[in-house]
């Protein structure tokens, strides 16, 4: 399994939107998307370094397998966010990172793949009735990160090719409880067809040799998500995320060329369909309106 640790820095910015004038105060959950729109004109900066532990998988079956060389990563990730108009938002995800598995490591700080968002308020929230914010947003993975050719260091890659288009539907409310404590919770549906052929040359994230040629195909993926977060004053709140994805099938297709470049031994590998849950627990500290 792993697991990982969030730690927001002060310069993070609380994630407070215009709409939302409830006393209660939240940076928002680790995973779940904000689905209300920001000020218009307005930047927003949330930096994140997280700390990614493994020490064992499972497989199709459930069954749990440990690793004899632990792992983990050290990432840096900045999601910047700008209000375009009163119910569109944009944002920009950025990531870095440098990856250990037993005594070997990554070449330095390796770039992640970026992904661009716009979010579009289809109902906004009213203050006066707590009514659910319901949002869609489109994504699209940008390919910034290495996943081939990654010479004789396969742990120097952080992508993985795929220039992806993903469409989710975003929900939100705030819920008063009778102890005077408030309840947010969040939910997010998303789906991305197949981005279709990625070349691959080389040492890569997929398992392929120095002299591999080919195409990694990857499978649609759909994914599902909550998020709860629950008010214990002013300035503290309590934080979980359940996710769930689905991705569908995905084949390697190539053959292994020497310098000379003739194809000398085919390869084909179809990875089945695969699925994945987690949960993500997180305490919030939010010292001002604009810093948490």
């Amino acid at each position: 399994p792993l697991f990982s640790m969030a730690l927001i820095p002060a310069m993070a910015l609380a994630e407070e939107s215009r709409q939302e004038v409830h006393p209660a105060r939240f940076t928002g959950p680790l995973i779940t998307s904000n689905p209300a729109a920001y000020t218009p004109g307005h930047f927003y900066l949330q930096p994140y370094l997280i700390n990614t532990r493994q020490r064992g998988y499972y497989d199709g079956q459930g069954n749990r397998f440990g690793l004899g060389e632990h792992g983990s990563d050290l990432q840096l990730s900045l999601l910047a966010g700008y209000g375009i108009s009163e119910r569109l938002t944009g944002q920009l995800s950025l990531s870095a990172g440098r990856a250990r598995i037993g005594q070997q490591r990554a070449d330095g700080l390796r770039f992640g793949d970026s992904t661009l968002k716009l979010n579009y308020v289809l109902r906004p929230r009213a203050a006066s009735t707590g009514d659910m914010v319901i949002s869609t947003q489109v994504s699209q993975t940008l390919v910034t990160g290495s996943y081939d050719e990654l010479g004789g260091n396969a742990l120097n890659g952080r992508g993985n090719g795929a220039r992806r288009t993903a469409l989710s539907l975003v929900g939100q409310q705030w819920l008063p409880m009778s102890s005077g404590h408030t309840l947010r919770w969040r939910w997010q549906v998303g789906w991305s067809p197949s981005p279709g052929r990625v070349d691959v040359e080389g040492t890569s994230v997929f398992g392929t040799g120095h002299a591999f040629r080919g195409a990694m195909h990857h499978g649609s993926n759909t994914s599902a998500a909550v998020g709860f977060e629950y008010s214990l004053s002013p300035d503290w709140a309590l934080a979980l995320d359940v996710t769930a994805s689905r991705d569908g099938r995905a084949v390697l297709r190539g053959c292994h060329a020497p310098a000379q470049g003739r194809c000398v031994q085919g390869q084909r590998r179809a990875d089945p369909r695969s699925r994945s849950f987690s949960a993500a627990p997180a305490i919030e500290y939010i010292h001002s309106d604009r810093v948490g």
